[in-house]
Parts: structure tokens; C-alpha cells; sequence
């Protein structure tokens, strides 16, 4: 039976500690292996992302392999809608594993046709495993390899990253404060917390959600209007609440996170290019988790 990540349940705690330690251990992320030689990965997307497009391609290239790229255009996704024996027993034919990117991940688990490849989840709107996976690997750097104790800050709206930090804290100790935009509904966070056992301090401000972190994410603006932009902005005096040497990390693509002062972007608090670099070591042991049964 083929394993999919759709979500990091399927890792469980001892896949996702195992994966983060694997991807930590990767000497060089760019390194280039023959693992995936004849194999062939598609991205489905169903929205665009430049960015998640160009870490999976890199990830599935330096291990040998070959990415058939299915973007927006065409009616892909009424043709899986209404025709998916037909479709998926044909993608079954050519293709090695499936990214899916874009749509919710759960739709996927409801599929009525099982296929024969694994499927990853690349990012949607209830989870984004690789990015919280690579996340936490960030941390656990600047953490001496612990995160009992630490406390994470999100800022801005909900989005699949966010979801997926939720759900890794059933297997990593860290504690997370949320501040969402006045327009963003808190419900879907409430109800993640109590499905995975966990507990989220939902805060009112972003100086309220920065207070005494160690880690500062900038969520997702899509919520943000023009008047609540300028307020909902990750600045050094906003920083001078977080605890001293404290991090910023994007919880989402950077055309789509609330903004971050450029002088602070730049700094060597920023870990946006840690981020980008565990993203792939993540994505190359997510492959190897799939494909390996051991």
C-alpha cells in the first residue's frame, strides 16, 4: 500500500522526530544523489506558488528524478471531479508520487479511486507538513536542540503552515500564541487545538501574540484590509516585546505574509533563507519516507 504525508498524523511522533533529525543531518541540502532516478513526481497545484514549485522541483532534480508540472490552466480539476477512475487509473500508469498544492488536503482522503503512489501534501488551506516540519527544524537550531519550554508567536491570518504548527504540538513541546486580524474567524483554530489534544493562547494584538517569544511568525494577510495593514506589520520596536534574541520566521509565501520591516528582514534575526534550506532537506526526506518501508 503506497504511504502518503497528507497531513503529519501519517508521519506520527517518531516519523516527524525521525524526519526532522534526517533532514538536519543532510550535510549539504543542495547535494545530489540517484534516488529518484526513473522516477517521475507530478505537481498538481491548483493554485499558483512560484516558491513551492521551485523547492519540490529542486528536491525531486538533485535526487535524479523527473517533475511533470500541472498548474492552474485547463479543466484538470472538473476531470478529476467527474471522471476520477477514469483519470486517476491513468495517472496511476505514469506517474512514480503526487504534490498536491492548493485545495484541501481532506478532500483528498475522501478520493473514491485508491491509487498506487504516494501522495504529499505540498501545502492547502488545513495543513502544510513540509513547512512545519522545516520550521521546526529552524527552531530546534537556535534552541540547542530543545524545545521544552519555547515559546512560538503567529501574527495574521490562518493558512495551512499555522494548522500544521498546531498539529505538530502533540509531538513537540513548544507553546503557541496567535493573534488573528479582527475579520479572521478564530473558530477553525479552537477546533484544531481540542482535535489534536493541544492548547492555543488566542491573543487580541500582535504586541500581545510577540510577547516574551522566541519565535515570531508572519501569518498570512489575505484578511487584512488597508487600515488594519500598517498596525499588523512585524517591526523592531514590536520585536522589543519578544524575548531577547528572539526570530522571525514567514508562515507563508512572502507575496502573501503580512510585512516585515526590511531592516529586520535583512538581519540575522530573520531565518527566511534556514527556511527556504530545511524546506528542501525536508522535502528529500519526505521522499525518502514514502518510497522506503523501513
Amino acid at each position: 500500500m503506497a504511504r502518503h504525508v497528507l497531513s503529519l498524523q501519517d508521519l506520527g511522533e517518531s516519523g516527524s522526530w525521525l524526519l526532522v533529525q534526517q533532514a538536519r543531518g543532510i550535510p549539504d541540502a543542495r547535494s545530489h544523489t540517484d534516488f529518484m532516478t526513473e522516477r517521475m513526481a507530478m505537481l498538481l497545484f491548483a493554485q499558483e506558488s512560484l516558491p513551492e514549485r521551485l523547492c519540490i522541483t529542486a528536491a525531486v532534480r538533485q535526487m535524479g528524478g523527473s517533475t511533470l508540472y500541472q498548474g492552474t490552466v485547463g479543466e484538470w480539476r472538473e476531470e478529476l471531479d467527474q471522471h476520477q477512475h477514469q483519470l486517476m487509473g491513468v495517472i496511476n500508469y505514469y506517474v512514480d508520487c503526487m504534490y498536491l498544492y492548493g485545495f484541501p488536503a481532506r478532500i483528498w482522503e475522501k478520493r473514491e479511486v485508491e491509487v498506487e503512489f504516494p501522495v504529499i501534501n505540498a501545502g492547502s488551506p488545513d495543513g502544510h507538513p513540509a513547512h512545519a516540519l522545516a520550521d521546526i527544524a529552524c527552531m530546534l537550531k537556535y534552541s540547542k536542540d530543545n524545545l521544552s519550554g519555547v515559546r512560538v508567536g503567529w501574527i495574521g491570518c490562518t493558512n495551512g503552515t499555522l494548522f500544521s504548527l498546531i498539529e505538530g504540538m502533540q509531538y513537540f513541546p513548544y507553546s503557541l500564541q496567535v493573534a488573528l486580524p479582527p475579520r479572521n474567524d478564530r473558530e477553525p483554530v479552537l477546533r484544531a487545538a481540542a482535535r489534536y489534544g493541544v492548547k492555543v493562547d488566542i491573543v487580541e494584538t500582535p504586541e500581545e501574540a510577540a510577547g516574551g517569544v522566541d519565535y515570531l511568525f508572519a501569518g498570512c494577510r489575505s484578511e487584512l484590509d488597508v487600515h488594519d495593514e500598517p498596525h499588523w506589520r512585524i517591526t523592531e520596536k514590536l520585536m522589543e516585546k519578544a524575548a531577547p534574541g528572539a526570530h522571525v520566521l514567514l508562515g507563508s509565501q512572502p507575496i502573501r505574509a503580512i510585512g516585515v520591516e526590511s531592516g529586520l528582514a535583512l538581519s540575522p534575526r530573520s531565518l527566511l533563507l534556514l527556511q527556504a534550506e530545511n524546506r528542501l532537506r525536508v522535502h528529500k526526506r519526505l521522499l525518502h519516507w514514502v518510497f522506503l518501508e523501513n
